[in-house]
């Protein structure tokens, strides 16, 4: 349609004038256009049009906040003093098209094969897309927009057009900038490039073109969109941070305790910016929250509270011009009293003890639990993502922050919401008295629906060894779980890999350091207990990984060594053929020590998921099994 964006001056849009402003401006995919022209006026399109820059669509992160918080707007009136207004931008997928073009990536992106054994041109295609420089209309829009945002602090997130929507979240497989946006400028203007730059290229990582090639979206175009948000908090100094942020799930599928209601959802929460929220933070504990149950703890103590709590908080220094992480004990002087009671605690305890040594000394740690206390907050996560899962027509997932600019005033800044992947449960029996065959037996730990599968391989890490390896070369078993992984491609083997301690975990003593993207063959996934070497099962609910095990219906556990583990035998693994030498025949005979591959594809193995009994199985019937599978 032939200036169809004068069609927006216009006071009434009839509803296929609507569709068509809404497939040139916001979006294409069905579910979403349907939200959209079902609750947007005319006032609304010509926002969004008055804050994008270049032609093309906003993408699907700009998508999904838009419409989250229109639905807010419209369902839940009796909230809005306490909700931020949004203060964000859109770069549309034609800048990044004419980007591709300007800095002659275009051709090169185009015959670019995306698979495992071609990546000949990825470091050339990256090279430029990293050093490439933007059209000078584009940089004018942008330098207006800078303008607007003063020296406030912003954030360049990818809003790619497969991104977020009803069949893809791509949970942290993109980039997301923090710009410090201080000093002159053109220092503004250089480092606000930089990160558009580096978001552009972080279309080629290895995370983000494993999860299209999972999702054969390999032959897809990827359109990336831009979305520009101020970052929510204020200045503390030279510090700048929220209060609080998070994440939530309208539909809570992560028993922590026995009595939660998986119908009322959960947040996960932590202290100052949301990153740690959704990233695996090694020593680190966020706050995790039932919405049906938000002041039940799994810790019953002080001192178990105090230990499972937040030790780190990230928040933008100025002083470094960087995203960093402080100690809490360094940034607690910077908060007023009011603050300090949203999202601190006081181990009143240690204090006695330190007191009758004479030290007298304030211990706080951080627990969000002042925000817990808050009915009002609890009321309102828990309304409005079910209000958001009513209208999605599925469970969603939302990231947001926390601001109190004053003593009693709380905001709530909704910075993302998706809608989460489902799959009906199956009926599904567990057996009684064939204790002998099960592997495992474990309750009350993660899982989405009730289903049963076969498993062909079990890989397992042997948890001695494991802590016995040189801590220099653990890294090496991850690289081994990702060779195997890589090995699994091409087939319909279901996999389950059981690790000591963490998943995923940046810290190699607690656990084994892979990415998803070095796991993701895998059907099944424990975190398994071994106390003689200090590992520990803890499961990152919310996290980016935890979002893909999520999405790709993995079933992800805990082996613990209490009550929740009624029978693990991992001997019961050396009944069958182990087979890592003739997969990858030139390992070192170090590392297939402490990694096995056992075939059980012979034997009638499976995995039963009783969700209403929060109960996972793993069944090896035997040798005899074989025949009818």
């Amino acid at each position: 349609m032939v200036g169809w964006p004068e069609i927006l001056k216009k006071e009434n849009l009839t509803r296929e004038e609507k569709k068509c402003i809404c497939n040139r401006l916001m979006t294409t995919e069905s579910h979403m256009e349907q939200l959209i022209l079902k609750h947007f006026t005319e006032e609304d399109f010509r926002r969004v049009w008055m804050r994008k820059i270049g032609g093309g669509v906003i993408g699907g992160k700009a998508c999904g906040l838009l419409v989250a918080r229109k639905l807010i707007e419209l369902s839940m009136p009796e909230y809005a003093e306490h909700v931020e207004p949004h203060n964000s931008f859109f770069i549309g997928t034609d800048v990044f098209y004419r980007y591709l073009v300007y800095n002659r990536c275009a051709e090169l992106k185009a015959r670019h094969r995306l698979e495992k054994e071609h990546f000949k041109e990825t470091e050339e295609l990256t090279k430029r897309l990293r050093g490439g420089s933007l059209p000078e209309d584009i940089r004018e829009e942008l330098s207006d927009m800078l303008d607007h945002y003063g020296t406030t602090p912003i954030i360049v997130r990818s809003s790619s057009i497969m991104e977020d929507g009803y069949g893809n979240a791509f949970s942290g497989k993109y980039e997301s900038i923090f710009c410090m946006n201080q000093g002159t400028k053109e220092e503004r203007m250089e480092e606000l490039e930089e990160a558009i730059r580096r978001v552009y290229a972080s279309t080629m990582n290895e995370q983000a073109i494993e999860y299209r090639r999972k999702r054969h979206l390999l032959d897809v175009d990827e359109q990336m969109a831009l979305l520009i948000q101020q970052v929510a908090g204020q200045q503390y100094g030279d510090l700048y941070m929220p209060v609080a942020a998070g994440m939530g799930c309208s539909y809570n599928p992560y028993k922590w305790m026995e009595h939660l209601n998986p119908e009322a959802g959960m947040l996960r929460m932590v202290m100052g910016l949301g990153t740690r929220a959704v990233e695996r933070t090694p020593g680190d504990y966020p706050r995790l929250i039932g919405l049906d149950r938000a002041q039940a703890n799994l810790r019953t103590t002080l001192a178990e509270r105090h230990k499972f709590s937040q030790r780190k908080v990230d928040v933008l220094d100025f002083g470094t011009k960087s995203l960093c992480t402080k100690s809490l004990e360094k940034i607690l002087d910077l908060f007023p009293k009011w603050q300090k009671k949203m999202v601190l605690s006081r181990d009143t305890d240690a204090e006695d003890m330190l007191a009758e040594r004479h030290i007298y000394r304030t211990i706080y740690f951080a627990d969000c639990q002042g925000m817990v206390d808050n009915l009002e907050f609890i009321r309102m996560m828990r309304t409005l993502m079910k209000m958001l899962e009513k209208e999605y027509e599925r469970p969603v997932d939302v990231e947001f922050a926390v601001t109190s600019p004053e003593e009693g005033i709380w905001r709530l800044n909704l910075l993302q919401c998706r809608p989460l992947q489902t799959a009906k449960s199956e009926q599904v029996h567990i057996p009684d008295g064939v204790d002998h065959e099960f592997l495992f037996d474990v309750r009350r730990t993660s899982m989405r629906r009730s289903k049963e599968e076969p498993i062909d391989y079990i890989v397992w890490v042997d948890p001695q060894k494991y802590y016995e390896y040189e801590y220099a070369k653990k890294p090496d078993v991850a690289r081994l779980i990702s060779r195997i992984n890589q090995y699994f491609e091409d087939t319909d083997k279901k996999l389950m890999l059981l690790v000591p301690g963490r998943i995923g975990t940046s810290s190699p003593e607690l656990g084994v350091p892979v990415v998803y993207a070095e796991i993701s063959q895998f059907s099944a996934i424990c975190e398994v207990a071994y106390g003689k070497a200090g590992y520990h099962p803890d499961l990152s609910y919310g996290s980016h990984m935890f979002q893909d095990m999520v999405e790709a219906d993995v079933y992800y556990g805990a082996i613990n060594d209490n009550s929740k583990t009624r029978l693990y035998r991992p001997e019961l693994l050396t009944r069958y053929p182990e087979v890592l030498k003739d997969i990858l025949p030139g390992e070192s005979q170090e590392l297939a020590d402490i990694v096995k591959i056992h075939d059980v594809s012979r034997s009638g193995a499976t995995l039963t998921l009783d969700a209403q009994e929060g109960r996972a199985v793993c069944r090896i019937r035997g040798e005899q099994q074989t025949a009818e599978r």
